[in-house]
């Protein structure tokens, strides 16, 4: 069987030749900004997107009434409870609005729930245990759009409500005094797919619109100063980089690079990236968002909203220090049970022949349940669910999947299994009671043996199109480079190249192989490939699916390409 199934795309070549000949851009190029349905009346806002474009917050339905309402409070010195969310959404969100209310003359308090003693969300609990008499305004960032009950009891103990979210409203919203949702019907297109800490963003730039325009303060504020906490939030939730997602990443990245906030600028010192002046979205998304969510998983999400907080350099050490060991630790967690869960799938007979993977034992930490089942649907490219025991009756954690199985329409399908689900087509979590769970893994086999297709058990590999070695010039690279930031929805360039040879290949690592490749008209450009020794590969020629990027090592930047995967050329012989 073959490793990868490659899904070449079928580019519109007349909408390519048009982006060649009126933009001047090289082949591959073109072909990228193709097959992300952009043409060149596009390219400007795509390739140079300016803040200038941002929608009027206003536009956002409720953001107007809710920043009349904060301004109330700044004015008749109301103290205002933020209940935040324990994730580096829900967390950075809660950092951005009462920075930017402290400001401004407000009074705020920044809530963010214990993973396991308060749960998830805005909850009636929660509401119970943080708003004792002393708040007249709860501002919730990240969570509430279908807290129902908590805003009901938030509201008959006299405080009101203003519910910032993005995730999926329910049939029924909130009776808030204002709820701000992209996904609500009357939100402009550009503003639909932001994270939490965009949604807060929004807010935070409607109230300083409205105070502006009543001349009631706002005017010291400067937004773009807490950029680097939207770029930081909307990267690590994995929301799609378009429309103003994509515009706010990119003026962000800068803004994170030059470290002006004092946790920001320690933490980068154990993420390896204090020498560093330009950041990307791998930079979020692999050194720094691991280490402030680590906190949140291991039941200390103070520690990064701290870290966050603070503007003291001794204390941004201390806490950075904190952030890192807990991190060390969620990693230590998480390889236990992503081992014990491999060793669970041996034993029990698991093959290529079952569909569905799904694991489960007594006391696994509940926080890095929804990893281990990323590491699992990596390993098997199966739905996966692993559980930990909630209480004696019950299990619950986290669901993942894979394209061409929707994991929120299979529980659905077992629901009456199920004590809660949620989520979305390819993550979610459940709660399940014990004397269920054979019935559970019954069930889900043969709902998702009734929706597969034959290559639904493949993964895939999207390329963006078929190009020659010699059309990685310089001038493509530059090109590159603009259309970042890369991540969902404006995935990194990958092409198919066929027919290709190493000048000259050697081990990198362990398991690495490193080289040159060459094509017939003498071109070359360095690769690597990762997870593939030396002594794997097969003859020479090869097709190859590849992403170019540019390497820097030590100082030094150059062209190179990621193998992604191979095969004998078919132009072979």
């Amino acid at each position: 069987m073959d490793r990868f199934l490659w899904q070449v795309t079928n580019s519109n070549q007349q909408l390519v030749s048009e982006l060649q000949a009126s933009c001047d851009l090289t082949r591959p190029a073109a072909l990228i900004l193709a097959n992300r349905g952009l043409t060149p009346s596009d390219l400007d806002d795509f390739l140079h997107p300016a803040l200038s474009r941002l929608q009027d917050p206003f536009l956002m339905p409720g953001a107007e009434a809710a920043a009349s309402r904060l301004w109330q409070a700044v004015r008749e010195r109301e103290k205002i409870l933020i209940h935040g969310d324990y994730d580096v959404d829900g967390i950075t969100a809660a950092v951005l609005l009462s920075r930017v209310l402290n400001e401004n003359g407000g009074e705020t308090e920044v809530f963010i729930p214990h993973r396991v003693d308060d749960g998830y969300g805005l909850t009636p609990e929660s509401v119970k245990k943080t708003i004792g008499g002393s708040y007249s305004l709860l501002v919730s960032v990240d969570c509430g759009i279908n807290s129902l009950e908590a805003v009901a009891e938030a509201e008959n103990s006299g405080v009101d409500v203003i519910i910032t979210d993005h995730h999926e409203p329910g049939d029924e919203l909130p009776a808030a005094l204002a709820v701000i949702n992209p996904k609500l019907p009357g939100t402009p297109p550009a503003s639909s797919g932001l994270a939490g800490v965009g949604v807060a963003f929004k807010l935070s730039h409607a109230f300083l619109k409205y105070g502006r325009q009543q001349g009631l303060g706002g005017f010291a504020t400067d937004l773009k100063e807490y950029l680097d906490l939207v770029a930081l939030g909307t990267v690590a939730d994995i929301v799609p980089l378009k429309g103003e997602n994509r515009l706010l990443v990119r003026h962000g990245l800068p803004v994170l690079a030059s470290q002006r906030r004092p946790g920001i600028r320690a933490l980068c010192e154990y993420a390896d990236l204090d020498g560093k002046d330009t950041f990307s979205t791998i930079d979020i998304g692999f050194r720094l968002a691991p280490r402030l969510n680590a906190p949140g998983r291991m039941g200390k999400a103070d520690l990064s909203l701290s870290l966050l907080n603070t503007t003291s350099m001794r204390e941004s050490s201390r806490l950075a220090g904190a952030v890192d060991q807990a991190n060390k630790l969620r990693q230590q967690e998480e390889e236990e049970v992503y081992q014990q869960a491999k060793q669970q799938l041996v034993e029990s007979g698991f093959s290529s022949r079952n569909v569905i993977v799904i694991v489960h034992h007594q006391e696994w930490h509940p926080g890095v349940l929804g990893i281990v089942a990323s590491r699992l649907l990596r390993d098997y490219h199966r739905p996966v669910i692993v559980l930990s025991r909630e209480d004696e009756e019950t299990y619950s954690g986290s669901a993942r999947s894979i394209p061409g199985v929707n994991i929120v329409q299979a529980l659905r399908s077992v629901s009456q299994s199920l004590t809660r689900w949620g989520g979305h087509a390819m993550a979610a979590g459940l709660s399940v009671p014990r004397k269920n769970l054979s019935r559970l893994q019954n069930d889900l086999t043969a709902f998702i043996s009734r929706t597969l297709t034959a290559d639904t058990l493949i993964p895939h590999l999207t390329l963006d199109g078929e190009i020659k070695l010699e059309e990685l010039e310089p001038r493509f690279f530059s090109e590159r480079a603009q259309m970042e930031p890369f991540g969902e929805g404006n995935p990194e360039p990958a092409f198919l190249c066929r027919g290709v040879s190493p000048e000259w290949s050697v081990r990198a690592g362990r398991n690495h192989t490193r080289g040159m490749l060459a094509s017939d008209n003498g071109a070359d450009i360095k690769f690597i490939a990762f997870n593939r020794p030396p002594e794997t590969l097969p003859p020479p020629p090869w097709d190859l699916a590849i992403k170019p990027r540019i390497n820097t090592f030590r100082g030094n930047s150059e062209p190179q390409v990621e193998i992604l995967d191979l095969r004998p050329s078919s132009r072979s012989g």
